[in-house]
């Protein structure tokens, strides 16, 4: 059997976990049989299986792949030389999740529900999202201690609390636009300001 690149490998790899994102918001991870992916991939079946055994490494390889990418699209934004203010930055973060998670034949929003629910069951992936959402938090809590310095938000407060009540207003984003569908970023943003009393009546 000829040897095939890394690039290649790569590239088919995704090719798998796309076929496993459409397949799952259509039918959910439970109803989703390896043969539905195998066939939504147009790859063997002994291709499919070669990069992932089962069904259940395939969801952990899924959930890792999209938050992975998610987390380095999020990451200028976190770690901006010049940290925009509190309101922007959680317009910024918002539109940077909208627009990875927006595909074309699924929205990975509503997948990540399902990841969610899935990951009560599977203590693999609960572990997976929990390291990546306290990563995350710290990254968020380091933007808090910044915003301290330069004076966006009262000297007293406590980063790990607002680290957690951004993650939170993060996370129900995902929630509201996947469900309700009629939530965009500069709404969530501006919704915040209003709620501490920021002006910011710009955010767009």
């Amino acid at each position: 059997m000829p040897k095939i690149s890394d690039e290649k490998r790569a590239a088919r790899r995704m090719q798998i976990l796309e076929a496993a994102w459409t397949c799952f918001q259509k039918q959910g991870l439970h109803a989703t049989t390896m043969g539905d992916i195998i066939a939504a991939s147009r790859l063997s079946a002994g291709a499919v299986y070669a990069y992932f055994p089962s069904k259940e490494e395939l969801i952990l390889a899924a959930v890792k792949t999209s938050l992975g990418g998610l987390g380095e699209r999020v990451e200028p934004v976190l770690r901006a030389a010049d940290l925009p203010p509190p309101q922007e930055f959680v317009r910024q973060i918002a539109e940077a999740v909208a627009c990875f998670t927006m595909r074309e034949g699924y929205d990975l929003r509503r997948i990540a529900l399902l990841g969610w629910s899935e990951a009560q069951r599977n203590p693999d992936l609960r572990e997976t999202m929990r390291g990546y959402y306290i990563t995350f938090r710290l990254g968020l809590a380091d933007a808090v201690a910044r915003w301290k310095r330069s004076g966006e938000i009262r000297p007293g407060a406590a980063e790990d609390d607002v680290a957690k009540a951004l993650l939170a207003a993060i996370l129900g984003f995902v929630v509201q636009s996947a469900i309700t569908g009629d939530v965009t970023p500069g709404e969530l943003a501006r919704g915040l300001g209003d709620l501490i009393g920021g002006e910011g009546g710009d955010a767009q």
